[in-house]
């Protein structure tokens, strides 16, 4: 029998940020705003690998976008 591929940290924590900024777009609630800017920050700290640090970047700009800028621990 097959085994599932194992999933890579990276992808699981750029689909989870995706989708917590997706429903704080849809409720407007600070602990998912809390949230998205926690999983901001652990990618921001692991910048080094490339897919995380064009991730970062890529979502930090969205993240900015859809919380009206008041984001405080985004990739400048």
């Amino acid at each position: 029998m097959p085994h599932a591929r194992p999933h890579d940290t990276h992808d699981i924590v750029i689909a989870a940020t995706l989708w917590l900024m997706h429903r704080y777009q849809q409720t407007g609630c600070d602990k998912l705003a809390r949230m998205v800017e926690l999983h901001l920050g652990w990618m921001q700290d692991r910048a080094n690998h490339p897919v995380l640090a064009n991730a970062c970047r890529r979502l930090a700009l969205e993240w900015r976008a859809r919380s009206g800028g008041e984001s405080s621990s985004t990739v400048h």
